[in-house]
């Protein structure tokens, strides 16, 4: 092609040279155009996607030329055909999309089980939470406790809602690491909630903190390396299937807490040891779950006295919290 000819001026000339010359062959109008004859083909083949020529194979340069309103006309009937014909896919489309959203989606919901989580951002939420789905559960909970040894101030709050949920005849599973329930307290309270219906083991290594409560209420950490961040309460029973298996596997390869030796006997099978007219005091108002500030303006001692008073007590008992106090007075009928 020459310098400066465009491609549109080309394929007009092009177009010109074979409507006026019918009978020429791609040589003559390849010499009549100034191009090259691999040019005049390309030329007419963009003339023939325009629709300006046709295929006529009798004559020397294999087309025929077609009058521009012909082409314009043919063009358009063209075009017009493929947008009814996309119409019609695109109508097609659509209601196939009708059909799935409106009678087949919600087949799929059919084998879907619903599953609600609760966020629980506060060590306060998570306690309150807790309160709550222990005073609701209806057979049995199950707790696995990695870690080191809570307060011993949780230790009495779980033996206290411990004793309710055994007076509702809730199973209670509990699981401790081995290292842990050796803590005196620990392990007097792991002695505490083996008893029918309650059931304490301990393993070597557990995962994470974790709740179940019945069937379909779990309580997991947002983060198991740090549960101050708050806690996942999970509602909803397929969910529940998997912890519950995963429960059984540590479970069931934990073993009972070890026992301490038996105590010797002293005057017959229980011995009860003598408290003096103070002592009594305390241990009723302990076993009515009164606040130690409330005891010491009763007895009109300070804090730090009945502190001494306390830890005295705990050891005559032979017990290392003030619930389980309560639990081994009852035991010995010292409150008769």
């Amino acid at each position: 092609m020459r310098a400066g000819e465009d491609r549109s001026g080309l394929d007009r000339k092009a177009y010109g040279l074979l409507y006026r010359n019918p009978g020429w062959g791609l040589e003559e109008v390849s010499a009549a155009a100034g191009c090259s004859p691999a040019e005049a083909e390309e030329v007419c083949d963009r003339l023939l996607a325009m629709g300006l020529l046709r295929p006529a194979p009798s004559t020397p340069c294999g087309f025929t030329t077609v009058e521009p309103e012909a082409a314009l006309a043919r063009l358009v009937s063209h075009e017009e055909r493929q947008s009814a014909a996309h119409a019609k896919r695109l109508a097609g489309i659509r209601s196939a999309i009708t059909s799935l959203t409106t009678n087949f989606s919600d087949l799929r919901n059919e084998r879907r089980e619903p599953v609600e989580i609760e966020t629980l951002t506060t060590p306060a939420m998570v306690n309150s939470f807790l309160e709550d789905a222990g005073s609701a559960v209806r057979n049995r909970m199950r707790s696995m406790h990695p870690g080191g040894p809570p307060p011993e101030g949780v230790i009495d709050e779980m033996l206290l809602r411990d004793k309710e949920m055994e007076g509702r005849n809730i199973e209670v599973d509990v699981l401790y690491q081995r290292r842990t329930a050796e803590v005196p307290y620990v392990a007097a309270y792991l002695r505490d909630a083996s008893r029918p219906g309650r059931e304490a083991r301990t393993a070597e290594s557990l995962p994470l903190r974790m709740i179940l409560f019945d069937d379909d209420l779990a309580v997991l950490p947002i983060n198991p390396a740090d549960s101050s961040e708050g806690a996942l309460a999970v509602h909803g029973r397929a969910l529940l299937s998997s912890l519950h298996a995963f429960y059984d596997h540590y479970w069931h390869n934990a073993t009972l807490p070890p026992q301490p030796p038996p105590r010797p006997k002293q005057g017959g099978p229980a011995a009860r040891p003598a408290l003096d007219s103070q002592e009594l005091v305390i241990v009723r108002l302990l076993a009515d779950g009164v606040k130690d500030e409330a005891i010491a303006r009763h007895l009109g001692v300070s804090s730090r006295t009945l502190s001494r008073l306390v830890s005295g007590l705990l050891d005559t008992l032979g017990v290392q919290t003030r619930f389980q106090a309560a639990l081994r007075i009852t035991e010995l009928g010292l409150l008769a």
